[in-house]
């Protein structure tokens, strides 16, 4: 049983079971690149499928000349898809054939919706009566799930249009190669089931999150999660990835705190705040703490795009916007890992993400991640933490940037973890950035030097949140091994939350 100390506890829905793998997929384990796929499962509110960033014929691995990478997107993904669920997983199984363009880039995309809206009415909802998939042949949709009774489909101006081209879009995602499950939710019910659902597929990769549940105002005090499952899910191998928050009145000016929700709590969620464009400073107003952080405004993705290949004239922003470029750098990421290891197996299982050929570690290093034909969840976690960057330009209280304030110490860590990724904000090198998180796992470049007093940090943002929502063996903290640094006086805050985190009253589950 959970205890629910003093935070309200909303109604907690019981896990789904794990849909079993298609026996097809086992078949077509060395079918193109399917080995090498990454699937991040997108929850969210609607999106429209039609543009450019989610077709099939635009993805990297159909352009680049190498038949033997494309993906067949044309047939069912557990023909294909190793670990891809059977049809016999769900009450309904449904192929369903969209009015696509593939060459007018001028084609609106609003009308290409409105004619299959007969279509998007038919979808069904997802409860707890029965599952209804839906993929769309033609696109890197290999699943589309509807918890929150809204269809899926809606238009570009939906915030699961940001989210989803931001992380695994062709034209402006951070994992262009990745494959997408997009899932409608609607509120916090709904949302937890659907979670819970992504968490029990070891076929998904990533999940990101861009929203958060509070118990009465936007304060992010939430704790209606299943922090078993989402620790269960992680120490197998999947990585999730939740918003940090924009702050109790939602404009970066009054900040939450990400302590206190079991979505953003816990220690094996990889929690994201957000700097601004331009100066790449801090957004004081962000939820904190963080452990790393991304563009938080003005961000180019299809967000508000009126044609099939439009940028959207209106950028997307927020903590919404940097947790789907983050999460899509470490899709991505695990995508060239796989690649790297001629792929063996792409299911998580017991913490390892990617097998296959030992790898030949460049130059004079002779060891790196890949070079045992293995990597781990915990590796990929880590290289993903120290190839980023802590930003020298302090804070800014919002989104215009308005009375800076020059950097103030331990606030570096609290604010953004680890660092910052600035990812594809125009001008920025992403691919020159995304090395920083390859190559030492390839071993052609030494990690990062990390910033002095950031793994002290860490190590007691770990025990706090371990105190809070529960054990964790892949921590910075390790209950009973690690030792905890001691006040300090030249690190108040980090002294305060090591001495005051134990007063507070925890979440820990205590028992099975």
């Amino acid at each position: 049983m959970r205890k629910v100390g003093a935070i309200a506890c909303l109604l907690i829905v019981a896990a789904l079971l794990p849909a079993a793998p298609g026996r097809a997929a086992k078949r077509a384990a060395s079918e193109g690149g399917a080995r090498d796929a990454v699937v991040v499962a997108v929850i969210d509110f609607r999106f429209s499928p039609y543009h450019w960033d989610y077709l099939a014929d635009k993805m990297p691995q159909h352009l680049d000349g190498d038949r033997g990478n494309d993906l067949p997107l044309d047939r069912p993904p557990h023909e294909w898809l190793p670990g891809a669920p059977s049809p016999g997983a769900f009450a309904s199984y449904n192929r369903t054939e969209l009015s696509l363009e593939k060459k007018d880039p001028s084609a609106d995309l609003a009308a290409l919706g409105a004619k299959d809206s007969e279509k998007w009415s038919a979808i069904q909802q997802s409860t707890d009566e029965g599952l209804h998939y839906y993929w769309f042949p033609g696109t890197k949709v290999i699943g589309a799930l509807d918890f929150g009774g809204r269809k899926i489909h809606g238009t570009s101006s939906d915030h699961g249009m940001g989210t989803s081209s931001v992380s695994v879009g062709n034209l402006h995602g951070t994992c262009p190669e990745c494959l997408l499950v997009f899932i409608d939710i609607n509120g916090a019910t709904d949302g937890e089931r659907a979670i819970e659902w992504a968490m029990n597929q070891p076929w998904i990769d990533v999940i990101t999150n861009s929203y958060g549940f509070s118990t009465a105002v936007r304060d992010r005090i939430y704790a209606g999660s299943d922090t078993d499952l989402q620790r269960r899910a992680s120490v197998r191998g999947q990585t999730i990835f939740f918003s940090a928050g924009n702050g109790n009145d939602g404009a970066f000016i009054v900040p939450n705190t990400t302590s206190f929700s079991s979505q953003e709590g816990p220690d094996w969620i990889v929690t994201v705040g957000a700097v601004s464009p331009g100066n790449h400073a801090s957004y004081s107003g962000h939820g904190r703490p963080a452990d790393i952080a991304g563009i938080g405004s003005d961000y180019p993705s299809s967000y508000t795009a009126r044609t099939v290949s439009e940028t959207g004239q209106t950028g997307f922003g927020g903590t919404s916007n940097a947790t789907p470029t983050i999460a899509g750098l470490y899709a991505r990421a695990l995508y060239e890992a796989r690649a790297s290891l001629d792929g063996r197996s792409r299911i998580q299982r017991r913490g390892v993400v990617a097998t296959g050929k030992p790898f030949r570690c460049a130059g004079a290093r002779p060891k790196c991640e890949l070079g045992d034909g293995k990597l781990t969840v915990t590796e990929l976690r880590r290289r993903l933490f120290h190839g980023a960057v802590h930003t020298p330009a302090g804070l800014t209280p919002g989104p215009l940037g308005v009375g800076q304030l020059p950097p103030v110490g331990e606030d570096e860590f609290v604010s953004e973890g680890h660092g910052s990724y600035f990812a594809r904000e125009e001008g920025n090198p992403w691919l020159e950035e995304f090395d920083r998180i390859l190559a030492p796992m390839q071993g052609r470049a030494e990690a990062l030097e990390r910033p002095e007093g950031e793994r002290e940090w860490m190590i007691v943002d770990s025990y706090c949140r371990q105190h809070l929502w529960g054990s964790w063996g892949d921590g910075y903290y390790v209950e009973g091994k690690t030792e905890l640094p001691g006040p300090d006086p030249q690190w108040p805050l980090r002294s305060a939350i090591e001495e005051g985190c134990p007063l507070l009253p925890s979440q820990r589950d205590e028992g099975p």
